[in-house]
């Protein structure tokens, strides 16, 4: 009886598994769509930085392509270094865009700091590689 409830639990952990994998290829895929969109804005977004001079706007768009590539890469790769990639993009990018108080960008620059500390000593991405 206990072995039937076994066979149970585990299917029961494959099919939720399975589940999970595909609404994060159903995310993944909307994913591409929305950054396929964006890059479909691009030449507009050229031109109205040559016209209108809207750097900062501009700098706000390609970094949203960037940080939408990184999540996209983020949900394919499973593992820590992506995670990491993704948060270390959108804090440069808010202290890049947002033109923070002093205390803020400090506060950035401290976070980052800390993103790398992970990165260097806290995990190893060949380790990660190995339980693959």
């Amino acid at each position: 009886m206990k072995q039937h409830l076994g066979e149970k639990a585990t299917k029961a952990q494959n099919f939720i598994f399975h589940t999970a994998m595909l609404l994060e290829l159903v995310v993944a895929i909307i994913v591409i769509i929305a950054l396929l969109i964006m890059f479909h804005q691009v030449p507009g977004e050229l031109k109205a930085l040559v016209f209108n001079g809207e750097f900062n706007h501009f700098l706000k768009y390609m970094f949203d392509i960037i940080i939408g590539i990184e999540l996209l890469k983020m949900l394919c790769r499973h593992d820590l270094d992506s995670v990491v990639e993704v948060l270390l993009f959108s804090v440069a990018r808010e202290m890049i865009i947002e033109h923070m108080p002093i205390y803020f960008t400090l506060i950035g620059i401290m976070a980052i700091a800390i993103l790398f500390l992970i990165r260097k000593f806290l995990f190893v991405s060949a380790l990660d590689k190995e339980q693959e």
